[in-house]
C-alpha cells in the first residue's frame, strides 16, 4: 500500500493541480499495488513493459475485486488499458515511477478489452514477455 505521503503527492501534484483529474486516487494506489503484485508473481525484480504491466494489472484487479472489478475500475475512471498507461505516465511525470528510453505510452494502448476481460468466465492474461526481457538484458 502506498504511503500517506505518496498518496498526498498524487492528490496534490496530479489530481488537484489539474494536471489530470480523470482518475480517482484509488486508481493510482491500485497501479502501485498492482506493480508490486506483478513483480512478486513473476519472481524477479525487473523493469516490465507497459503491455506486460497492463496484463498484470488486469489479473490483479480480477484477483482483488472478483466480479466487482469492472465496477471498481469504472468508479476510478479506468475503462481501457490506455487509462492504465495514463495513470502510469502521470506518476512517471512526478517521479513516483520510472521508465526506460524505449518505453512509451503507446505500450499501454489497446492491450486488452477491459470490459470483456472482466466479463469472461476465467480470465488469465498472465504471460511473461520474453522478447522484452531479451531487449532489456541486451541494452
Amino acid at each position: 500500500m502506498p504511503s500517506y505521503e505518496t498518496s498526498e503527492r498524487i492528490r496534490t501534484e496530479i489530481i488537484e493541480s489539474g494536471v489530470d483529474d480523470r482518475y480517482k486516487i484509488g486508481a493510482y494506489e491500485f497501479v502501485l499495488n498492482g506493480l508490486n503484485f506483478y513483480i512478486s508473481k513473476i519472481g524477479e525484480k525487473r523493469h516490465v513493459s507497459g503491455r506486460e504491466l497492463s496484463k498484470g494489472l488486469l489479473m490483479f484487479a480480477r484477483k482483488q475485486y472478483g466480479p466487482m472489478a469492472k465496477s471498481v475500475f469504472n468508479f476510478w475512471g479506468l475503462a481501457t488499458t490506455d487509462d492504465l498507461g495514463y495513470v502510469v505516465y502521470n506518476m512517471i511525470r512526478i517521479g513516483l515511477m520510472s521508465k526506460k528510453p524505449w518505453d512509451s505510452l503507446d505500450d499501454f494502448l489497446d492491450v486488452a478489452d477491459v470490459p470483456s476481460y472482466f466479463e469472461a468466465e476465467k480470465s488469465e492474461y498472465f504471460e511473461i514477455d520474453r522478447d522484452f526481457i531479451k531487449k532489456i538484458k541486451n541494452a
